[in-house]
């Protein structure tokens, strides 16, 4: 059973079976590391029951059994690749790696260990030959021959080692036991999923394109390039929900840099930010640096900001003033990476929720009538109910403060304001108007619409226009059709 939602496995071990052959030792090499492994995965989970591995003991002869491992690889939440010169001689073992990745783009999933090292103009196949992986061998005697860690005779230096490994290989289990499964592993389910369903849920893909997310990784210093590595590969896991910017790296050089993250950032909903212990290059036509240029842009366009140091670096040893700012700034958070991209998820999360209340939210309107014109505003209000919107209409009795507050909270709250000139006087309507425009700085928005509908009798003009108001003209008669469009538009 494994302790990750939506996988069989949680690692996967690809080696060659030529590195377990049993020779000093009772059991393999190989044998011997995954179940010393295991066990250290264990103690940090706290998981043995749930930790599942699959290692295939069996020899692999003509392919007998690549489907089996193929099939258990798209089940694997992570991969570990024990490299060695007959690692990369073997199809089966490409054939794992190939299949690994072609379900897993994110290749912080990938890890390598290396039992012997590869001779001279051998390579691993990629992405493994890029991959920073640790060595369970070291060169002996006096010739310096590289020999496979002894689990015995090497105990404290393969222990370490062992450690080490499971260290990493837990923390990114532990991020992922946390989190949703995987946009990868999502599809792969739908994949299995009767028809009809299906075909429901490739709906409801389409539909999350428009509510995806957008964060703005910003160009950060050279000592936190792998960070920020790390946090592109973790964002890129949610692509149904986060889009992730830039696409490329920023052009360098002041003029033609400002002007790309300016583009960058009046498209984004998070700007997410890694801070060093020093502020980084500032460019001659750029003079506040990148650092600072991408912080302040980012505060002055009003959109979200994240903004991370390690805990071990003490904003005042910085012996820049505006950078020692940016470092103590309210929106920087002091922690440890893999937090820091739970918070992320979390913020981007948060302003999806709120935008999911927003739209299933009833747009409200107010149908601000004079008694006179109450007839009218009622068929309204019910053309707006029918429309599942809100309609209010205004409170009723003579005046008073408790009327006059009424007023002032239906003009200000309002998502839709439509103002009615009929059976009343052109006081009465300048009044309302006016009185609009008194508490309009009060509200949060503009309204969605802003109508003023004018009917029978024949009567002054206003005198006080909107430049964003629509006005319905009904000189001989209410044309309630062109209102009904109205509201029926907004309801859609």
């Amino acid at each position: 059973m494994s302790m990750i939602p939506g996988f069989e496995y949680d690692l996967f071990v690809s080696y060659a079976h030529a590195d377990n052959a049993s020779t000093e030792e009772p059991e393999g090499w190989v044998t011997q590391f995954v179940s010393r492994l295991r066990t250290a995965l264990c103690q940090r989970l706290g998981a043995s029951r749930e930790l599942s591995v699959f290692c295939d003991s069996n020899e692999v002869r003509a392919n007998s059994r690549l489907p089996d491992l193929i099939k258990a690889t798209k089940s694997s939440a992570l991969f570990l690749a024990i490299g060695s010169p007959s690692y990369i001689a073997q199809d089966w073992t490409n054939r794992e790696l190939e299949s690994f990745i072609a379900q897993n783009e994110d290749l912080s999933r990938l890890f390598m260990i290396e039992y012997l090292p590869l001779n001279a103009e051998e390579r691993y196949p990629s992405p493994l030959d890029e991959n920073i992986h640790l060595e369970f061998w070291r060169a002996s005697g006096p010739r310096s021959i590289p020999m496979p860690l002894s689990i015995h005779r090497d105990r404290d230096e393969f222990s370490t080692l062992i450690h080490t490994l499971a260290a990493d290989l837990g923390k990114k289990l532990f991020s992922l036991r946390l989190l949703p499964r995987s946009p990868r592993v999502q599809a792969q389910t739908e994949r299995a999923m009767p028809r009809a369903e299906s075909s429901a849920n490739v709906k409801a893909a389409g539909q999350t394109e428009s509510t995806k997310r957008t964060v703005l990784l910003a160009q950060t210093t050279e000592d936190l390039e792998d960070e920020v590595d790390q946090l592109r590969s973790f964002l890129q896991q949610y692509a149904e929900e986060i889009a992730v910017l830039p696409v490329g790296g920023y052009p360098q050089g002041g003029e033609a840099f400002k002007s790309a993250f300016q583009s960058d950032i009046g498209r984004t909903d998070l700007f997410v930010q890694l801070l060093g212990k020093r502020a980084g290059r500032v460019p001659p036509d750029l003079p506040e640096g990148y650092t600072r240029f991408q912080s302040e842009l980012a505060k002055s366009s009003n959109v979200p900001r994240l903004q991370w140091r390690r805990p071990d670096v003490d904003p005042e040893s910085v012996t820049d003033s505006t950078y020692k700012a940016i470092l103590k700034s309210e929106t920087v958070i002091a922690s440890g990476l893999e937090a820091f991209k739970l918070q992320i998820l979390k913020e981007i999360r948060k302003s999806k929720e709120k935008e999911k209340v927003r739209k299933v939210k009833f747009s409200t309107v107010f149908i601000n009538a004079d008694s006179n014109d109450l007839e009218i505003a009622r068929e309204v209000e019910r053309e707006c109910v029918q429309n599942a919107l809100t309609a209010i209409l205004p409170a009723t009795g003579p005046s008073s403060e408790e009327t006059r507050r009424d007023l002032e909270e239906n003009l200000i709250d309002c998502d839709v304001l439509l103002f009615f000139y009929g059976n009343t006087t052109q006081a009465w309507i300048r009044h309302q108007l006016m009185r609009f425009n008194k508490v309009r700085p009060q509200r949060e928005s503009s309204p969605k619409l802003l109508a003023i509908c004018s009917g029978p009798p024949p009567k002054p003009e206003i005198g006080i226009s909107f430049p964003d108001a629509r006005v319905i003209d009904c000189p001989t008669g209410w044309n309630i059709e062109a209102i009904k469009k109205l509201i029926t538009e907004l309801g859609e």
